[in-house]
């Protein structure tokens, strides 16, 4: 069942690459949507897909982002936009 959620990821996660990563291994993954950073330091993702791979994309986000170190993140339920990419907003 295809899900959309609002991700927001916090801890060392602006200046370390983090939007690129997230939007390399989306693209991987087959998700769809847009990262962005947030002028509080944490970086905002809306990401759409199926719901197994959007939790694992999380997931990855938190653990696999090597020098990224998120501390801490809030998902909350989306609205599905039927976008066709992912994108870093700038």
């Amino acid at each position: 069942m295809k899900v959309a959620r609002r991700v927001r990821f916090y801890g060392q996660v602006q200046g370390v690459n983090f939007r690129r990563n997230v939007a390399n291994l989306a693209q991987k993954t087959g998700v769809y949507g847009w990262v962005k950073n947030l002028e509080d330091g944490s970086v905002e993702a809306h990401m759409e897909g199926e719901e197994h791979v959007v939790q694992r994309l999380i997931q990855m986000c938190c653990t696999e982002l090597f020098p990224a170190r998120v501390e801490r993140y809030h998902s909350d339920v989306d609205e599905i936009g039927n976008l066709e990419d992912f994108r870093v907003i700038m």
